[in-house]
């Protein structure tokens, strides 16, 4: 079997670690308590139960390299969200323990800086991968009560939660953020054509579902929907038009009108939210 030494101890449960040689390789080692007790230097055998993420690329191994300079108790901190996270999402590919130590390492110097990157697809983001913003959530109110005055915002959250997808999932970031970014263009169409009046939360989340049943066509009929046409012209049309966007077509499909229905029924109540 074997054996890698101890590079740098992340958290309890990943390592980064190389092997022996002059061609030495490096990669994080991750597995339940594989970095307990664990310090620079110490030779390990590779766990059967771990998992193994080899750095090849020129930038990857700059990103090591700049993990080295990090001071020990932020690396620890930031180390032990992305655990919170595994615990509560299940098993993440064992590049977030860099990807995303180095976006949060990033984000905390910005923040310490007060410079602020404001997201505007919060809310979308919430929408389409609820699980992943929930954690991200917990990983920003971890890190802002184990740093010293640090107040990440919640925008960083969607950020992060863009991350922990791609880690649980092997997608790309760019697939749900091309998600969200469609839903952000709805609901400003919305609100373009009904006004700012409801929760901007409750409207992504009606959207994103939409969005889920049209793309799975799973297209639900509704029997008031010549009712709804008659008494919620405006409503209608504005989900008629919102249905076409969402399918990249010109006009709403005929077996898409009960949706349109629904969705009317949504935005009229919706726009008496206070």
């Amino acid at each position: 079997m074997p054996e890698f030494r101890v590079r740098r101890v992340l958290s309890n449960n990943a390592l980064i670690v190389s092997t022996a040689g002059e061609n030495a390789i490096e990669s994080v080692r991750v597995g339940k308590g594989i970095g307990f007790a664990k310090k620079p230097g110490d030779l390990i055998e590779s766990p059967l139960d771990g998992r193994e993420y080899v750095e090849i690329s020129e930038q990857q191994r700059a990103v090591l390299d700049s993990l080295r300079e990090l001071d020990d108790h932020l690396l620890t901190v930031i180390s032990a969200s992305i655990d919170l996270a595994s615990d509560m999402l299940g098993d993440l590919h064992p590049s977030v323990y860099v990807i995303l130590v180095e976006h949060i390492a990033f984000a905390v110097e910005r923040t310490t800086r007060g410079e602020v990157i404001h997201n505007s697809l919060i809310a979308e983001t919430r929408a389409v991968i609820p699980e992943e913003f929930h954690t991200a959530e917990l990983i920003v109110h971890y890190l802002n009560t184990h740093l010293d005055q640090l107040d990440l915002p919640l925008d960083e959250a969607a950020y992060i939660a863009l991350h922990l997808h791609a880690a649980r999932s092997g997608a790309s970031v760019k697939q749900p953020l091309a998600v969200a970014n469609t839903l952000g263009q709805a609901t400003a169409t919305v609100r373009q054509l009904l006004g700012d009046a409801g929760d901007q939360d409750a409207l992504s989340m009606e959207l994103a579902m939409l969005l889920r049943r049209l793309k799975q066509g799973r297209l639900r009929a509704n029997a008031l929907q010549r009712d709804v046409e008659k008494r919620l012209p405006k409503e209608f049309d504005v989900a008629n038009r919102i249905i076409a966007n969402l399918l990249n077509q010109p006009t709403t499909a005929p077996e898409a009108r009960g949706e349109a229905a629904f969705l009317a029924m949504f935005l009229h109540g919706w726009t008496q939210d206070i």
